[in-house]
């Protein structure tokens, strides 16, 4: 995956998370399946942003 894939991905991911915060705040909470994918959504932007860093730090260290 492309560096610039990867933060399209990034940038995606926080876009349905922050749909989901912010359906909970004007609805009152999360259903458990906006609950489960909630935190489906957070483990995968944790590997994405690991991916991104450990990309950049072979970038730098092959220059």
């Amino acid at each position: 995956m492309a560096g610039h894939e990867i933060t399209d991905r990034i940038a995606d991911l926080i876009d349905e998370e922050h749909r989901l915060r912010t359906g909970a705040l004007h609805h009152g909470g999360l259903t458990s399946d906006e609950r489960r994918r909630l935190k489906d959504l957070e483990r995968q932007l944790d590997a994405a942003v690991d991916l991104l860093h450990r990309r950049q730090a072979l970038a730098a260290f092959d220059d």
